[in-house]
């Protein structure tokens, strides 16, 4: 990691999350969500975007919490190594800059062997005390790799390769 960082925080059942802002190309906030008959709660289905389907997954579902997919949801379209997606989240929070200067200070890489959907953590975010004043101390946030959610969450998981949408396409 050189140079400064962004990230997008975000919420699904009642813990602070965040992605690297580079990946999420646009927030949606109640897009129509196509929903195949059976689909299961992690992919509950399709949204259109810049007039192409793109699986949903459901973060909430996948990290064993309730489902995030509701009237309050907020839709984070991703795109990274040529694959795009739609994360469903509870709801989308700031974004954190940290300069490379003091970087170091605030991040925890994640060593490899977490089970899955965990294992899609590249690393951990830490407040620092001097930025925090006289806050409470506030937990480290976890920082998921999009692409990997995606392939523990729905490929590992799910058992969904055989039938994996071809909507985690290539990115324009």
């Amino acid at each position: 990691m050189n140079g400064a960082q962004t990230w997008l925080q975000f919420r699904v059942g009642g813990q602070t999350h965040a992605l690297d802002a580079a990946a999420v190309r646009q927030i949606l906030r109640q897009p129509r969500l196509l929903q195949p008959p059976l689909a299961p709660a992690i992919c509950p289905g399709w949204v259109a975007w810049q007039g192409r389907p793109l699986p949903v997954l459901d973060l909430g579902a996948c990290l064993s919490r309730r489902p995030s997919v509701h009237g309050d949801a907020r839709y984070l379209v991703w795109t990274q190594a040529e694959q795009r997606g739609v994360l469903a989240v509870d709801a989308v929070g700031a974004l954190l800059h940290l300069p490379a200067t003091v970087r170091t200070q605030h991040w925890t890489p994640v060593a490899p062997g977490l089970p899955p959907p965990w294992s899609a953590i590249c690393g951990l975010l830490h407040a620092d005390p001097a930025d925090a004043l006289d806050q409470p101390a506030v937990e480290p946030v976890a920082v998921f790799d999009p692409l990997a959610l995606w392939q523990v969450c729905l490929f590992a998981d799910c058992g969904a390769a055989a039938s994996a949408p071809h909507g985690v396409g290539e990115a324009p």
